[in-house]
Formats: structure tokens, C-alpha cells, sequence
């Protein structure tokens, strides 16, 4: 399961139970409101570096404090901020990490019939030893892979919401650069750019059919020779729906064909049937579910020339009292590395317990298991995460 699906879903979430979010206050600056928030966490690792031999056990610490500007004018909303994520492993002071991350967006409205949506990221992160590249490895690093990731996505709408018919244009570009520049490191250097188009055709009260195309260019930054590039050209036609609220559900269905051709000549190409899906039910007025799944080709992260990757989670989230909800989850999928013959099942169960013990403070008691099962031993893993977490607002 991918980070962006699952933050995807969350976010679905979010938006659909208001009543599971915590209320957040700002300070008043004029024409902004500074919204600070600060998240820390302490738990337990059994498996810091995801090995399948005897791995790093580790108490580790988490601070997360993000401030954020927000300005709303009428209908539109002007974002500016800031997050800083510092990490510490009180046994394992190699997986110790500080990321940074700057991020905005405005959503504004030209008038009933335009609309623009853009946001721009700065990502100064990392990826844990043992994960993606590292996988199998990790405990032969001396410290988390870092890297910069920056992305920029603008989002033209016209047509009115109440109309019959309504299209989208988008523009996307990311760029990842790995900070270390060796030959293992600038191989996974890339940018994508996409291009992208929807069109949205109404059905009924609160459903529209949608028709979406998009057209990627991955080029990346190195390679030991021509006949070894990963550069290629994604194309997708997908067609599906999107429902709001209808009979307690609200979601998207969309199915498509997709395509990836590689320049190089001596890479096979691929093509074949791709679909994305993410539904919220709530059958009772305290009781969400939300079912999220995707079939779609990824870049790979070491073996082979892509990833073909079919992913499905499902989450209960259930308000028990008015301060005390609980959430539950499993996901779970299956990463094909096409031309390399390896394949991965990933599996992830979480349970978590949150207390809203003050409006401005919340604490998060929970659970998470990931296993992973692999024809290559070497990569094969699991692990244990216990963690308490509180989050403050104003």
C-alpha cells in the first residue's frame, strides 16, 4: 500500500466526518491566521531496519511541530507553511533523521464558470534504512537515504458546478534528487511531468460520469548507458464515476487502459488494464468505512523496469463516545517487478485508540504490523510498532 493512497483515503475521510477532526484555532495576523500545531510521539520498533535476520529493536521519539497561514476570502483559500519532522531512535542513533517540508496551495474562484486549484511542496526528507531502495540491506547503511522532492501541480476548471457538464485541465511536475552522487544514487534521480484532462458529465442528483486522460514524461537524470534508461511515456485513459453522499456513500470508480513505453529499446514495454477506487460508507451516524483500491504501474526502486502494483485497504473508524473514537485497518497488496522476475505481497494491520482529552489536545494510543512476503528471502520482513501520540492546537 502506497503512502499516497493511503493518505488519499484518510483525507476522504476527513472531509466526509468532520466530526472525527480535530478543532483548530489560529492566531489572528491580519490577513492571515497563523494555524501552529505540534505532534509528538514516543513507541517501540522491533524492526528499525525492516531486516528478515535478527533486527534493530528500538524505543524512538518523534516531534512534528507545522505552522500554517491560511487566509479565506469568500470562496477561495490562500495556504503558506511550514513542518519540520525530527526523528530519534534511543538505540539506533544511525536511523536518526530531521526532515523539512514547505507546502502551499490556493483554490480560488474567477467566477461561477472558472476555477483554479494549484499547489506547490519542498520536501527535504528521507527514507528509513530498509526501506524502498535499502530494502533487504538496510543494516549496511550508515544512515536514512535523504533526499529533495519538489512538486508543482495547477488544476484549470471550467464549467459550473450545477452544470450539465463540467472539464478539468491539470498540469503536474515532480522532481526527486537523491543528495548522495554515486551511480546506485543518481540512477533513481527523476522528474515527471503530466499532463492530464477530465471530463464530467452529470447524471443524476449528486453523479457525474467522468472520461480522464493523462500523458506522463519520466525522465531520469543518469544512466550507465542508453540501453539501460528507465526514461519512458505513460499515457491512461480511464472512465468511471464520482458520487457525493448518495445513500450514506460518497467515492470514485474509474477503469481504464494504460500504457508505459520505455526509449529504451532492449526495456519491454507495457500495457494493460489499470483502475483506481476509493469509497466511504457510513451506515450509522458515528461508523465510517472507507475502501480504497488502485492497479497501476510505479517506477521501480532497484529491480527491474517497473512496478506493476495492485494494492486494497479497508478502514472502520467508529466514535464511540463523543471524546473516544477508535480506528481499524488492514491493507494489503502485491508488487510485481516486471522484468526481474521478483514478487512481493505487503501486508499492514493497524488498530489505534483516540482520546480527545481537551479541544486543543488529542492522544493517539496504537498499533501497526507490516510483513512482507517476498520470493527473495532477503527481503522478506515484519514489524511491530507500538506508539502514543499527542497532537496540540491553539
Amino acid at each position: 500500500m502506497s503512502k499516497t493512497k493511503l493518505a488519499s483515503a484518510i483525507g476522504m475521510a476527513c472531509v466526509c466526518s468532520s466530526s472525527f477532526a480535530q478543532e483548530e484555532v489560529g492566531i489572528d495576523l491580519g490577513a492571515f491566521e497563523l494555524v501552529p500545531t505540534l505532534t509528538t510521539t514516543v513507541g517501540f520498533n522491533d524492526n528499525v531496519t525492516r531486516s528478515n535476520e535478527e533486527g534493530i529493536d528500538s524505543w524512538f521519539s518523534t516531534v512534528t511541530p507545522r505552522f500554517t497561514l491560511v487566509n479565506d476570502f469568500g470562496l477561495n483559500s490562500l495556504r503558506l507553511g511550514y513542518q519540520l519532522s525530527r526523528g530519534d531512535y534511543f538505540s539506533s542513533s544511525a536511523d536518526d533523521y530531521t526532515d523539512h517540508l514547505l507546502f502551499a496551495s490556493l483554490d480560488y474562484e474567477l467566477n461561477s464558470r472558472n476555477r483554479i486549484k494549484a499547489g506547490v511542496n519542498f520536501e527535504d526528507g528521507h527514507d528509513d534504512r530498509g526501506e524502498a531502495f535499502s530494502l533487504g540491506n538496510g543494516n549496511e547503511l550508515n544512515s536514512p537515504d535523504e533526499f529533495r522532492e519538489s512538486e508543482a501541480d495547477f488544476t484549470y476548471s471550467y464549467g459550473a458546478l450545477s452544470a450539465k457538464a463540467r472539464l478539468d485541465l491539470n498540469v503536474n511536475y515532480r522532481d526527486l534528487d537523491y543528495k548522495l552522487g554515486t551511480t546506485e544514487y543518481l540512477i533513481r534521480d527523476r522528474t515527471k511531468s503530466t499532463v492530464a484532462g477530465t471530463f464530467y458529465y452529470n447524471i443524476g442528483a449528486a453523479t457525474d460520469l467522468l472520461f480522464e486522460t493523462s500523458i506522463t514524461d519520466v525522465e531520469y537524470d543518469f544512466a550507465t548507458s542508453d540501453a539501460n534508461s528507465l526514461d519512458s511515456i505513460e499515457t491512461s485513459y480511464l472512465i468511471g464515476a464520482q458520487w457525493q453522499s448518495t445513500a450514506s456513500t460518497s467515492g470514485f470508480a474509474k477503469i481504464g487502459y494504460q500504457d508505459k513505453d520505455f526509449d529504451a529499446s532492449g526495456r519491454e514495454n507495457f500495457s494493460g488494464t489499470t483502475w483506481e477506487a476509493g469509497v466511504i460508507w457510513e451506515p450509522l451516524e458515528r461508523a465510517t468505512f472507507i475502501l480504497d483500491t488502485d492497479n497501476s504501474a510505479r517506477e521501480t526502486n532497484g529491480d527491474g523496469n517497473f512496478i506493476r502494483s495492485k494494492d486494497v485497504s479497508l478502514q472502520w473508524r467508529h466514535e464511540w463516545l463523543q471524546r473516544l473514537r477508535t480506528q481499524a485497518g488492514v491493507s494489503v497488496g502485491t508488487d510485481d517487478y516486471e522484468g526481474s522476475g521478483r514478487t512481493d505481497d505487503v501486508t499492514d494491520w493497524n488498530f489505534a485508540v483516540i482520546y480527545e482529552f481537551q479541544r486543543w489536545l488529542t492522544f493517539n494510543l496504537g498499533y501497526t504490523y507490516s510483513e512482507r512476503d517476498s520470493n527473495r528471502d532477503i527481503i522478506d520482513y515484519d514489524q511491530n510498532i507500538f506508539r502514543l501520540t499527542a497532537r496540540a492546537t491553539l
